[in-house]
């Protein structure tokens, strides 16, 4: 029997790198002839690196759908409809939680596959607010509100370091304009300006290292210590509403909206693909299918720490018990979730778009100046 190796890149949490060695076994178990290394990279990372760097060594990537229309352009990724049943795909985009399925789509090719699903959602100490008497807030209306009712030994914290405050940005423009409000490479201006402007009303109320932090510095605060109570908008991570994970339980719900407007949050996940440059590309697909079944996602690839991207894994009775009921309470958020852009040079444009708008707000430089700033980078790509 020949010996098949192949090479994987997850990224450092354990909800990234856990279920994929612990689903790595149980293939091998099917396929004994195979093994699966796993290297881990950074979140900022995931979300930036190109894959130009990764295809040349591994066979398996974990990857952002933004970066589909990258692929596309410049054959990085197989197609894997062209690698895996047409039977097994209907039914894992039956089975697909929100949008995560059908984001890793572009121009009539699956790039990769969601097994793991995400949007921004609302982190809330349980105990805290039912001790203070809050009520969460439903609306950002509510929210701004919610900031005056509590006692100063406790505060809200937003992760907006560059990458998070992008995507809050586009969560509350997706909000108030729609799904359509990027049109010809262009952010609605005078939209963007009034999201801004209200950004910088909410970070008056917020804990000051928020500008600086993500969503795994908040929730790790929010677990070890008593100061945070809520956090609005972070992308959730099931690990910290497991018992035994922290030293406290974070739960999770659905984020504020705009109750005018069907747009929840903008979606997260990750998808797992194949290099071009794989030599084990058969192989490759089959293990992808295997982790993307619902069996392996309602089970395994839930019990080891994932956060998975099949809907029947989120409808699991079990696993809602296991993770104080996240996919129940999110659930809402996940299917009215808002998909970025995918075109060719939108992943670029998110990275140095990101840094624009951190440092705008760190400088509070005027709203209409960073638009200005942010759309002339836009049409440059």
């Amino acid at each position: 029997m020949k010996k098949i190796t192949l090479k994987g890149i997850a990224w450092d949490h354990p909800r990234g790198y856990q279920p994929l060695r612990a689903t790595s076994e149980t293939f091998k178990q099917l396929h004994p002839e195979v093994d699966i290394l796993w290297d881990i990279r950074s979140l900022k990372e995931f979300g930036d690196m190109p894959i130009e760097d990764l295809i040349e060594v591994y066979d398996l990537i974990t990857i952002d759908h933004p970066y589909m229309g990258q692929a596309n352009a410049n054959n990085l990724l197989l197609p894997l409809d062209k690698l895996i049943p047409r039977h097994s795909l209907e039914k894992l985009k039956e089975e697909s939680i929100g949008p995560s399925y059908q984001s890793y789509y572009y121009n009539g090719n699956l790039y990769a596959i969601a097994v793991d699903a995400a949007a921004l959602v609302a982190a809330f100490r349980e105990d805290l607010i039912l001790k203070l008497g809050l009520n969460i807030p439903k609306t950002r209306a509510e929210l701004l509100d919610f900031y005056k009712k509590i006692p100063s030994s406790h505060m809200v914290a937003w992760p907006l370091c560059a990458t998070d405050l992008w995507c809050t940005f586009l969560t509350l423009c997706a909000q108030d304009g729609g799904r359509d409000f990027i049109k010809d490479k262009t952010i609605e201006n005078r939209l963007g300006i009034q999201v801004l402007d209200e950004l910088k009303i909410h970070l008056e109320y917020l804990h000051h290292e928020s500008i600086n932090w993500n969503p795994i510095q908040i929730l790790n605060r929010m677990a070890e210590k008593n100061e945070i109570l809520y956090s609005p908008f972070l992308f959730g991570y099931t690990n910290y509403s497991r018992l035994g994970y922290a030293k406290n339980l974070v739960k999770f719900g659905n984020s504020p909206t705009n109750p005018n407007i069907e747009v929840s949050t903008i979606l997260g996940g990750v998808g797992l693909a194949i290099s071009a440059h794989s030599e084990h590309q058969d192989m490759a697909a089959a293990y992808i299918n295997y982790v993307a079944k619902a069996e392996t996602q309602e089970g395994i690839y839930t019990k080891n720490g994932g956060q998975p991207g099949n809907l029947k894994a989120w409808q699991n009775q079990g696993n809602n018990t296991l993770c104080n009921n996240f996919f129940a309470s999110t659930m809402d958020t996940m299917n009215k979730a808002y998909v970025r852009p995918q075109h060719k040079g939108w992943n670029k444009f998110q990275e140095q778009g990101a840094d624009l708008l951190h440092n705008g707000l760190v400088k509070n430089i005027p709203s209409d100046t960073i638009m200005k700033k942010l759309n002339q980078l836009y049409q440059s790509f």
